[in-house]
């Protein structure tokens, strides 16, 4: 998964401290960050961030009066944000760090309208909650306050293009309010929001420079026509992290005669995270660094200009309309089926994206909404909802669910899987009898 959701607060161990943010995004060498989200605008934000509104923001003040909260005061232990990091594939990143000008261009160009297009779907399903007759009621929110941070390496300093999505915690509620995002779903949906940041990644970069890539395995893939002996050289600081992460669970098996469980293993790998990680360097010269990324190129033996002709116009990519939905459709339920016994709509979402055909050319944008119609199509047709009913009167969102109701809730199956389910309920009581 190569989209990262982190929590920023004031105070946590765990977390980005807030006060490292000038240092982190601000002042990173890297370009300036740019507004993001309907709830920016609201505030009267636009274009570049500023650092002053960026910090106000994040202190949950309104920018443009010193003197007013957004919604109540922080304390040092409150959420601030959230970092939603969206990571290209490493052979995305070698063809910024090997191209020329104009490939770079187009492979930031890309990279941005696949991050900005999921700052929107974010936006589209976010949701606040505050108390109605008594009740805690999960509303619609009005619009998120984002900025985007791009950076362009890795912190052992490979080519690495990503962006920092990074959320403020307040957004505006139905009734004028400013409230804490509803992060629930953020936190829940990581691996959705990684297949729809590379499905628009890579509609975007084979619309642009017609790149074939390799069959996705849960969402993500590699260009085709990268050596995989590139992606190695410029994968360095995952290879340190792959080595600590298997001493760390050496160590722990030999001291607790046993293989960790999931969440155990995850902490570990977490720990490796963060032992191996070197400063951010900042105010790196451009110009050396591709010059040294294609120097170590031509170290093993490869041309780097050779490397980008090769990966360039290979495929000339169909709109997706010309793609067969049905298929789609059909196998998204599928795949779903054999991982899960029940899912949520958003996981929906994950599936699609993942099966969209990789040499389909679209804008980002167009081909996360199209996602979203696929999904609501899969919901209506090939669902049956678990959930519970919707009461009489009661107030919606725009999902169809009543505010009594979180927004992580929902359960949806198929009529299949109820089948076996029946059927082997009647088997054990057959067998019981």
């Amino acid at each position: 998964m190569t989209v990262r959701v982190t929590t920023l607060k004031g105070a946590d161990a765990g977390a980005y401290y807030v006060e490292a943010l000038p240092n982190y995004y601000l002042d990173s060498g890297e370009p300036r960050g740019v507004w993001l989200g309907d709830g920016a605008g609201m505030l009267g934000l636009a274009g570049e961030v500023d650092d002053d509104a960026f910090l106000a923001v994040m202190a949950g003040m309104d920018p443009r009066r010193s003197d007013r909260h957004l919604g109540r005061s922080y304390d040092e232990k409150s959420v601030r944000g959230f970092d939603v990091t969206c990571s290209a594939p490493k052979s995305v990143s070698v063809m910024f760090g090997l191209g020329d000008e104009a490939i770079r261009r187009e492979v930031l160009a890309a990279h941005d309208a696949a991050a900005a297009a999921l700052a929107g779907w974010i936006e589209q399903h976010a949701h606040t909650r505050y108390r109605i007759g008594g009740e805690v009621a999960v509303v619609d929110a009005e619009g998120i306050v984002a900025a985007g941070f791009r950076q362009h390496t890795s912190r052992a300093l490979d080519p690495q293009v990503h962006t920092h999505v990074v959320i403020a915690n307040r957004v505006k509620s139905p009734n004028g309010r400013w409230l804490a995002l509803d992060a629930r779903l953020i936190k829940h949906d990581q691996q959705t929001l990684s297949a729809l940041y590379h499905a628009g990644l890579r509609a975007e970069l084979t619309r642009r420079l017609g790149v074939r890539w390799h069959q996705p395995e849960r969402g993500i893939a590699e260009m085709r026509d990268v050596p995989e002996v590139v992606l190695a050289e410029f994968s360095s600081r995952a290879a340190e992290v792959r080595r600590r992460t298997d001493d760390k669970l050496d160590r722990f098996v030999e001291r607790m005669d046993r293989e960790p469980t999931p969440r155990e293993r995850w902490r570990l790998e977490r720990e490796a995270v963060v032992d191996s990680r070197p400063s951010k360097s900042h105010a790196v010269d451009a110009t050396a660094l591709h010059a040294e990324w294609a120097d170590r190129t031509c170290r093993l033996g490869l041309e780097p200009n050779r490397i980008v002709t090769d990966a360039v116009d290979q495929v000339v990519g169909r709109d997706l309309e010309h793609c067969d939905s049905d298929r789609i459709v059909a196998l998204s339920v599928l795949n779903m089926a054999e991982r899960q016994s029940s899912w949520r709509p958003t996981e929906l979402h994950r599936e699609i994206a993942a099966v969209i055909p990789t040499d389909v050319v679209d804008h980002a944008a167009d081909l996360v909404a199209a996602v979203d119609g696929l999904a609501r199509e899969v919901e209506v047709t090939c669902c049956v909802d678990l959930s519970r009913p919707v009461p009489s009167g009661a107030l919606l969102r725009r999902d169809g669910r009543p505010v009594s109701e979180s927004a992580i809730d929902r359960a949806l199956t198929t009529q299949d899987i109820l089948d076996q389910e029946a059927a082997i309920i009647a088997w054990a009581d057959h067998q019981l009898a």
